[in-house]
């Protein structure tokens, strides 16, 4: 269903939502596109406690969307270049502008977990796209997915799927942590926001706003201090982390980090916790490894470190980069070592101050050596 249509003349704005998935959410989607875009469009997925800001910062043609939002990057046609890229920006349910059941009315609603994510709401978004190529453009696409951190993640465990293989042309992660085995000192803590036993709607942004050191201590772990605005950096905490999400998606981070791996969330969960890691109980308590399928990926890869990265630090991202089957595989670390500007932290990945130039550059190229 198309919304709403804006024109800067140069960037076209389009609001789009899904059909209702299995579980009955109705997806916010963004399209941005310029007069000639290249023949495969981009998704764009935002993180773990983030909405449509983390690749798409700010309101549309505003001074901080050009300068910050991948989206807009991408999609407007740079100097030098005849064409650009139809992004859309996804929204995993419980964000965007039209929410199909409010935490307050349906509290039931919130229940879902990270494979919710990957088996109901990236298919939902995925065959809505498809099917508007083919009924608007006459072909049917092969897609890029760029995902920051969870967005990531996910994208990783849909790439690893027989419909993920037929309708991926390439696979972009943005500080995708995969092997949980290195201390995350800021997906850790916050995944530890939520108990365990019950599950309900949580609001990250409203709890660091209510609690300073909370506060504090995120912004330390989130970004390089020295390479970011900070005031951009509270606006991102302020509208890009306002969005409420099932508490069991962070219960699930949590079983990441005690188990060091990514996986789906277990039948038993309390059984998988005690006697998961036992050689002789395995088998009982076992359930899918995207982490150990990771050789099931064949798609072009492009993954991003930034080497100050609380989240997702290189030892995490790189692990990625050796464990897929894919032929065309690059791994870059945003480090001054290797002859950037700073050694970037989480979200300077998405908000730093030369992030066009070093990072969204480096996407841009990447994506138009394999397009068509």
């Amino acid at each position: 269903m198309n919304n709403k249509k804006k024109n800067n003349g140069s960037v076209k704005y389009e609001e789009h939502l899904t059909k209702p998935n299995e579980d009955g959410w109705e997806l916010n989607l963004i399209r941005y596109y310029s007069k000639k875009t290249f023949k495969n469009p981009i998704i764009l997925c935002h993180g773990l406690a983030s909405n449509k800001n983390s690749v798409d910062f700010g309101q549309y043609n505003t001074t901080n969307w050009l300068k910050y939002s991948l989206a807009s990057y991408l999609s407007i046609i740079k100097k030098n270049e005849k064409k650009s890229f139809d992004c859309w920006v996804a929204q995993l349910r419980g964000r965007g502008k039209k929410i199909s059941f409010t935490p307050d009315k349906y509290p039931d609603k919130y229940k879902w977990c990270v494979d919710d994510y990957i088996e109901k709401d990236i298919p939902a978004i995925v065959n809505y796209i498809k099917k508007w190529y083919l009924m608007n453009k006459k072909y049917n696409p092969k897609i890029f997915w760029v995902g920051k951190s969870m967005g990531g993640m996910i994208g990783y465990a849909y790439a690893q799927t027989n419909k993920g293989k037929e309708n991926l042309k390439g696979l972009i992660t943005i500080g995708s942590p995969m092997a949980f085995e290195y201390n995350s000192l800021l997906l850790e803590p916050i995944a530890r926001l939520a108990p365990r036993n019950i599950s309900f709607p949580i609001n990250v942004s409203k709890i660091l706003r209510k609690n300073q050191i909370y506060m504090n201590t995120f912004k330390k772990a989130a970004a390089n201090q020295e390479n970011i605005d900070l005031k951009i950096l509270d606006k991102y905490i302020e509208i890009g982390m306002d969005n409420t999400i099932s508490s069991k998606v962070l219960n699930q981070f949590l079983l990441f980090y005690r188990h060091n791996t990514f996986c789906k969330y277990p039948k038993n969960p309390w059984l998988f916790d005690i006697i998961g890691k036992i050689p002789l109980f395995k088998k009982i308590t076992s359930t899918y490894s995207y982490k150990k399928n990771m050789y099931k990926i064949e798609t072009p890869l492009l993954a991003i470190a930034g080497n100050d990265d609380k989240a997702a630090e290189p030892r995490e991202v790189k692990f990625s980069t050796n464990n897929v089957n894919s032929q065309d595989v690059t791994y870059v670390n945003y480090s001054k070592k290797n002859g950037y500007s700073e050694n970037y932290g989480h979200l300077d990945l998405n908000l730093g101050l030369n992030v066009k130039k070093e990072i969204y550059n480096t996407i841009f190229r990447w994506l138009k050596q394999r397009s068509q």
